[in-house]
């Protein structure tokens, strides 16, 4: 099996990819007989095969070929028309997207549980010493909030943070 990797080049960089089994090549190329097809394989598998050539001739030959889409690398200079591209690829070349971050509030009455930047927030009334301190509700029941084993765990490394940038200044 041989990973080929695709990209998109269209103010993005999109990233697909998949692997060419010797079956595929097979079926993109059912004139050649077993020699031909063995010579080609070992091309492929040494990395002298001509990726754009066997991509095309699977499209004339009507063989869909499954790409798995990697990522998409935005970037802002804005690049003329659009080009694809194809690579020899190996391991690294398969992406998997990011674990979702770990909760880092929880609600101290009902079960919800979410990031920092999805409570609400409560101000409460002045009490006479202009000093208002707002805190962090439960988006569900408006109830308070506290903080995770993870919220814990980013409340202090931002703590520690904040501490080393004022010993800087």
């Amino acid at each position: 099996m041989v990973t080929i990797v695709k990209h998109e080049w269209h103010q993005v960089d999109s990233q697909f990819a998949f692997e060419l089994e010797k079956d595929l090549l097979e079926e993109i190329y059912p004139d050649i007989d077993e020699d031909e097809l063995e010579e080609l394989w070992q091309r492929v598998i040494s990395g002298e095969a001509d990726l754009d050539e066997i991509i095309s001739d699977a499209w004339n030959n009507d063989v869909e070929i499954e790409w798995d889409r990697q990522y998409d690398d935005w970037w802002t200079d804005r690049k003329g028309g659009y080009d694809i591209t194809y690579e020899y690829g190996d391991e690294d070349s398969w992406h998997t997207p990011p674990a979702p971050a770990e909760p880092t509030h929880k609600c101290t009455k009902c079960k919800w549980v979410g990031q920092s930047y999805e409570t609400d927030w409560q101000w409460p009334e002045d009490d006479g010493t202009g000093e208002q301190e707002p805190k962090k509700t439960c988006p569900m029941c408006e109830s308070d909030t506290e903080l995770t084993e993870a919220g814990a765990k980013e409340e202090q490394e931002r703590a520690e943070r904040e501490a080393r940038w004022a010993k800087e200044k």
